[in-house]
């Protein structure tokens, strides 16, 4: 006979700590005694079933944790850009309160909607507020329109320089805005960068139209006109009030270097960049460099070709209207005269280059028929 297996042992109790049950109850019992030990343990995570992929979701934990700068973690979008937005808005909003002059209503409303195109951009890179983002028009979300945005922003902070806090709040803005732009839209290959050449304005005849643009925004900051700030509307020799006529104040000559008595004379200088429309004209000659380091591959509209016109005819308005004999005015159509040379020679090459294509069909024409 074969011999028996050997036994494998007493196998462990799956559940050795639970008490014996006495065999004289009935089946529902003990399973109902059961369920309640089970209950009565305590709850540990492995023992849960383990779910399928698919009902593995958690919405509160469905962005990946934010490991980027600190300075950046409350900001939305986690973006420079929109920290600098909303730096320069700080800015504009203090100078319109405390009424310290500030980029003007033109320059805060090019501010407003400059920041709200910038900050679209952002939020919808960062997939953050799809129905603000779904209404802007899609010729805003372009990188030329960045390009575009951030230009004016530095175009108003270049207005805003001065001594104060505000000005120097404003240029903070605007550089965090340009220093994280320039990297997403304007550098590298595909950006907006690779459309222009500006080495082509230190070539002759460009130079002269760079030279004439830095003369007449430097211009701008010269005094181009004086303002009375002497609040006494009444003359010197009035006559006092509910007194006889006879009676009159001694005419004196008030010294008018005495700060007491005269602050300063009642009088003071505006800039250029105080009068109105002074920021059109900037972003107008701006323009003007800027399609002057256009590449010669880069395709651009036919009326470009009198832009460099009407941006000198604009400024020459401009100059003419707030004419003074100041150093200010002259500076500035000193440097406009080199930018109207410019932009004649541009109008003569622009036509030149139409002609051209016209001529050769012309002489083919005459050596066919010959």
């Amino acid at each position: 006979m074969p011999e028996p297996p050997k036994g494998t042992g007493a196998r462990p109790s799956l559940r050795a700590s639970r008490p014996q049950r006495n065999l004289e109850e009935p089946a529902y019992a003990a399973d109902i005694l059961d369920e309640a030990d089970e209950h009565s343990r305590p709850y540990v995570a492995s023992d849960a079933p383990e779910r399928p992929p698919e009902d593995q979701t958690d919405p509160g934990q469905s962005a990946p944790p934010y490991d980027g700068p600190k300075w950046l973690a409350h900001v939305p979008a986690h973006s420079p850009t929109v920290l600098g937005v909303i730096v320069v808005g700080c800015a504009v909003v203090l100078s319109a309160l405390l009424s310290s002059g500030g980029v003007g209503l033109l320059g805060s409303l090019l501010a407003v909607v400059s920041g709200t195109v910038l900050c679209a951009r952002e939020l919808r890179a960062a997939e953050q507020s799809p129905g603000f983002t779904e209404r802007m028009p899609a010729v805003l979300m372009t990188p030329e329109a960045a390009a575009t945005t951030t230009a004016v922003l530095v175009a108003l902070a270049l207005r805003s320089l001065s001594l104060g806090v505000l000005p120097l709040l404003m240029v903070a803005g605007v550089g965090l805005v340009a220093h994280d732009q320039y990297r997403k839209v304007i550098a590298g290959a595909d950006g907006v960068g690779a459309y222009f050449e500006p080495r082509q304005l230190l070539a002759m005849p460009r130079l002269v139209g760079l030279g004439g643009v830095a003369v007449c925004l430097l211009a701008l900051f010269a005094p181009w006109g004086t303002v009375n700030l002497n609040l006494d509307v009444v003359p010197g020799n009035a006559p006092v009030p509910q007194g006889p006529p006879e009676l009159r104040v001694i005419a004196t000559q008030r010294p008018t270097d005495d700060m007491l008595y005269s602050y300063g004379g009642g009088v003071t200088h505006l800039r250029g960049w105080d009068l109105p429309a002074s920021v059109v004209v900037e972003l107008a000659l701006l323009a003007v460099l800027a399609l002057l380091a256009l590449r010669p591959e880069v395709e651009r509209p036919s009326w470009t070709r009198y832009l460099p016109a009407g941006a000198v005819a604009l400024a020459l308005a401009f100059a003419g209207l707030n004419m003074r004999l100041l150093p200010g005015p002259f500076v500035f159509v000193f440097g406009l005269g080199a930018v109207g040379f410019v932009a004649v020679q541009h109008l003569r090459a622009a036509r030149a280059a139409e002609l051209a294509p016209r001529y050769d069909e012309s002489e083919d024409e005459t050596e066919e028929v010959g």
